[in-house]
């Protein structure tokens, strides 16, 4: 009998590798799937000191812990780098498109100034300059709407990423328990492939540190150090907005009875979000202001305050543009109260006079001081070298994003050479356990003779 139950274990043991097998070649392409196999060791204690047969002690998953790592490293690096490209290539076609080129608005509204040279009464001429005006206001406004919408795409992705890992850290920690309450001596490998899958996508979102304690549990913080997840406990990611700037919410992070504000070193397709809100899209933003209220300010200043009389020899008070301080950009307008010939383009009052005319052509080519920018330009050429520092950006962030995918790519390739289902290597199991299969059977058949026969004898 003793025959029989060792053959028995056996048959037990290839039926599980058979089982194992299947569900490796069932899973070839299910994504964080790692390949398994069977844990069996012998049973000893038999008579004259053989073996009593094999147990099956579970099953287990072959993985490397630094392959996952890898994984979740360059998941956080392309979440992080296709946001920025993303961002990047639609602003660089907000300020560069042909409706929004202020270089080229500029170069219209200077060329009508340039034309009412040598017929400064004719309200036709002045009526153009009006026009220009009007158009490079809107260019600014245009410029203006595709910055606040940016803000505001980003603003509900940062709304919906913050819910994602909180959903993301709660499924994490009931991993943890789950895995904390099996009394397996191999800890089952659908929960931790899961659990993995579940950390990679955090990682997408946020730039994660993970160290795994002597329970098999694991605990993931931040890159910085704050905790996001301790065993079973997990923390909770909120948006905070700021009363004094209400377009720039941050992110904060409450652990137990701990706050922890984030900044934009989060990583990942969040912490992407913020730095580029707080850095590149807040520096177009400003440059943009800052651009629309030197050119209002200089062109109002040369309206009123230069001496200009208007087409009827009076000193000219109205200005042309308007604009809101704290919107420069966005509420930039032509003013309404302003009509052809009140424009100043004359300063002793007699007809034909165009000198304060000449002044307005001359601030095509005049230096102001831009401190977005930190030197001194023109408008034109301010606004060519902001379009030139985005299109390199924009560029940049391509190339990081391809060097990212690279890597992610690499990285997956690696963690496949090991943990991964090869079809070919599955199939030699499938023989062998299949073989091993058929021998203990024949082992049972042959025991059952032989029992037989010493029956038989009697």
């Amino acid at each position: 009998m003793n025959m029989i139950n060792t053959a028995l274990s056996g048959l037990n043991a290839s039926m599980a590798a058979l089982q194992t097998v299947s569900n490796n070649v069932n899973n070839e392409m299910t994504p964080g799937y790692s390949r398994q196999q069977v844990v069996l060791s012998a049973v000893g204690g038999g008579p004259h000191g053989a073996g009593n047969g094999v147990r099956v002690d579970g099953v287990r998953r072959i993985s490397d812990q630094y392959q996952v790592s890898q994984i979740w490293h360059t998941t956080s690096a392309e979440g992080f780098t296709k946001v920025q490209n993303g961002y990047f290539n639609n602003i660089e076609q907000v300020f560069a498109a042909d409706g929004n080129n202020l270089s080229r608005g500029l170069d219209r509204f200077f060329a009508a100034l340039n034309s009412a040279q040598e017929q400064p009464n004719e309200i036709a001429y002045r009526q153009a300059v009006l026009n220009e005006a009007t158009g490079i206001s809107q260019r600014f406004n245009s410029i203006s709407e595709g910055v606040n919408a940016q803000l505001q795409q980003i603003s509900g992705q940062m709304t919906s990423s913050v819910r994602e890992v909180n959903t993301l850290l709660h499924n994490i920690a009931d991993f943890n328990k789950k895995l904390s309450a099996s009394n397996s001596i191999v800890p089952p490998a659908t929960l931790l492939d899961a659990r993995d899958v579940a950390i990679n996508k955090l990682a997408n979102l946020v730039n994660v540190r993970v160290v795994t304690d002597n329970r098999g549990l694991v605990n993931i913080s931040l890159r910085q150090g704050q905790p996001l997840l301790s065993g079973t406990t997990s923390g909770q990611m909120s948006i905070v907005t700021s009363p004094k700037n209400p377009d720039k919410p941050v992110l904060t992070l409450k652990f137990g009875k701990s706050d922890f504000p984030l900044n934009d070193d989060t990583g990942g397709s969040l912490g992407a979000l913020v730095h580029y809100r707080d850095n590149e899209l807040s520096h177009a933003k400003a440059f943009l202001d800052e651009m629309a209220t030197l050119m209002a300010d200089k062109m109002n200043d040369l309206q009123t305050k230069n001496g200009g009389t208007d087409l009827n020899g009076a000193k000219a008070t109205v200005p042309l543009f308007k604009f809101e301080p704290n919107n420069p950009a966005g509420s930039m307008r032509v003013n309404k109260d302003i009509k052809p010939e009140m424009l100043a383009f004359g300063k002793d009052g007699t007809p034909g006079d165009n000198s304060n005319l000449m002044a307005m052509i001359k601030l095509a080519g005049e230096p102001l001081d831009f401190k977005t920018v930190g030197t001194k330009a023109s408008l034109g050429d301010a606004f060519a070298s902001q379009v030139g520092v985005l299109g390199s950006k924009a560029r940049q962030a391509q190339l990081d994003k391809e060097t990212a995918i690279a890597m992610k790519k690499e990285a997956n390739k690696q963690w496949s050479s090991t943990s991964g289902v090869t079809p070919d290597e599955e199939g030699a199991n499938l023989l062998a356990y299949q073989q091993a299969y058929q021998a203990n059977a024949k082992v049972i058949a042959s025991a059952d003779q032989l029992f037989k026969s010493i029956l038989n004898s009697f």
